[in-house]
């Protein structure tokens, strides 16, 4: 290791940065559009079931409908102790992880002006700071055993390329790819017989590996909205939203393997690599800004029965893509006896800057007054993952073209469904319950590894989500104008991780297919007036 930060060390005063036009890939455009069910604590506690409900700060980002039900002005602000624990529940010898977060969850404010003798019985505006998404999570998978190698599936992806363009000189302006050139510079691969290879073989190699994630970000949204009330019976609403994106990625996967295949060229000698441990590492970074625009209606069918639609146009972001990676392997080889030595190179600097188009979100509710004392709703959420998009600065579609094609191929219409209650107890104190489950946007032929999944730069590993399950409870209490919410919500989230994809075409296998299970059991509190 003190090796390896030395040569950094040095390489970081002549690295150059360098623009890659196709640094951008499906699965990470899939990973920057999800969001959690984050809001305040009745929001949350009610499973986020108010597409139909409104009247609370949260509800602005989902159905902006919602600010017409106020009838007073509101500042309101909500803080949330989350601990989170991320385990690998197929692989054996792999333990928790686990961390504690302290955040703000929103802030906002609504304003009502009112009406007399007008079937338009306010006006309302407001503006709120949502947070929608948290990336914070550390993940580690041990590998026991392996049935394959990551040189491999590099060697497998480069002899898709019929000229020898990593044996010439100057291999990148050439047109090759930085992975395939790491791999090569660091005998993970070579070239023989008009071909590729890696340094895995059936039957005489042997191993273990490990790859260790680290992440952390946020994607927060700032509202504008305006609403109205007709009649108590109608209420209406638009909003804006302005998006902040932030994500930090870093990851390392590294094999100890015997038995290799590897070669080290000397002068004009070739000499056997019997052992080799190698990492790749990988820092990646995503900023961006974006804006969409939502409509809703809430209406009350009778005095106790109302339902509620609402509409999101995609977001469009700006988002600029930094990153870097480097290998680093340390070899046993043979010349006139086992001899050791090690090689580390790394790529420049990697910027590239793209637009994306989230989905399309459709969702619409019901809720039911019993008696004045209960409420019961339930929402149903269609977003189409399949239709997202990628273009370059320049509005062109044509550079992210195989991404567009592998977005609207392998990446599903996601479905989401929310039910809620709310009892009140006393005049002061009132019960909540909620639940919410979101189906997998992504096809089976990923999930199962059917189909190569590709990624972006030297990245290789990714997480594919399969369900969400959430299950919430909290108490509220108010009294005059002072109103106070607690919320527990515990978040399961299952995830398929791969440290490389499979390449099933040439019989290539992946890594084995880690089941991360992230579970979250925040605790929300909820300060408002009203007045």
């Amino acid at each position: 290791m003190e090796k390896k930060i030395k040569i950094v060390a040095l390489l970081l005063l002549v690295v150059a940065c360098i623009t890659d036009l196709r640094a951008q890939s499906a699965v990470e455009a899939l990973q920057l559009t999800d969001n959690d069910l984050v809001g305040s604590a009745r929001f949350v506690s009610m499973g986020g079931a108010f597409t139909s409900l409104g009247g609370d700060i949260s509800s602005l980002s989902q159905n902006p409908a919602g600010i017409g039900v106020y009838s007073s002005n509101e500042v309101v602000t909500t803080l949330t102790l989350a601990p989170q624990s991320t385990q690998v529940n197929n692989l054996p010898g792999n333990s928790a992880s686990n961390k504690t977060r302290v955040h703000f969850d929103n802030l906002g404010f609504v304003g009502t002006f009112q009406f007399k003798d007008l079937p338009l019985e306010n006006i309302n505006i407001g503006a709120a700071y949502n947070s929608r998404k948290s990336f914070s999570r550390n993940y580690h998978v041990n590998y026991a055993s392996l049935n394959g190698s990551l040189s491999n599936a590099i060697a497998g992806l480069c002899t898709e390329n019929p000229n020898d363009l990593l044996v010439a000189n100057d291999a990148y302006n050439n047109g090759a790819q930085w992975l395939d050139i790491l791999a090569y510079d660091n005998f993970l691969t070579k070239y023989s017989n008009g071909g590729y290879e890696g340094l895995y073989t059936n039957g005489s190699t042997s191993g273990n590996a490990y790859l260790d994630v680290r992440e952390s970000g946020y994607n927060n949204e700032y509202t504008f909205n305006f609403g109205g009330n007709i009649a108590n019976r109608v209420f209406f609403g638009i909003g804006v939203g302005i998006i902040d994106l932030h994500y930090d990625m870093e990851a390392e996967y590294g094999e100890s393997l015997t038995g290799t295949q590897g070669e080290l060229e000397s002068g004009t000698s070739l000499y056997p690599i019997i052992q080799s441990d190698y990492s790749l590492y990988n820092n990646l970074t995503f900023d961006g800004t974006g804006a969409n625009f939502k409509a809703g209606l809430i209406v009350y069918l009778t005095d106790f029965w109302r339902i509620g639609a609402a509409i999101h146009t995609p977001t469009y972001y700006s988002i600029r893509r930094v990153a870097y990676g480097d290998i680093l392997n340390d070899y046993v080889y043979t010349q006139s006896g086992s001899k050791s030595d090690y090689s580390y190179s790394s790529t420049p600097v990697s910027r590239a800057h793209f637009s994306l188009r989230t989905p399309l979100k459709f969702m619409v509710g019901t809720s039911y007054t019993i008696g004045y004392k209960a409420i019961v709703s339930a929402d149903y959420e269609f977003t189409a993952y399949s239709s997202m998009n990628l273009r370059d600065v320049d509005g062109y579609e044509q550079t992210y073209a195989e991404d567009n094609d592998d977005i609207s191929t392998y990446l599903k219409n996601n479905h989401t469904v929310r039910v809620g209650a709310e009892y009140r107890i006393t005049s002061n104190w009132s019960a909540r319950l909620g639940y919410s489950f979101a189906s997998s946007p992504v096809s089976k032929e990923w999930l199962d590894n059917d189909e190569y999944v590709p990624t972006a730069g030297t990245v290789t590993n990714y997480a594919l989500g399969r369900t969400k399950n959430i299950y919430s409870g909290g108490l509220g209490y108010h009294i005059r104008h002072i109103f106070v919410d607690l919320a527990y919500q515990h978040s399961r989230v299952s995830q398929e991780v791969m440290a490389y994809s499979a390449i099933p075409e040439q019989k290539i296998p992946g890594s084995e297919s880690a089941r991360l299970i992230t579970k979250n059991n925040n605790i929300i509190l909820t300060f408002g007036v009203k007045f």
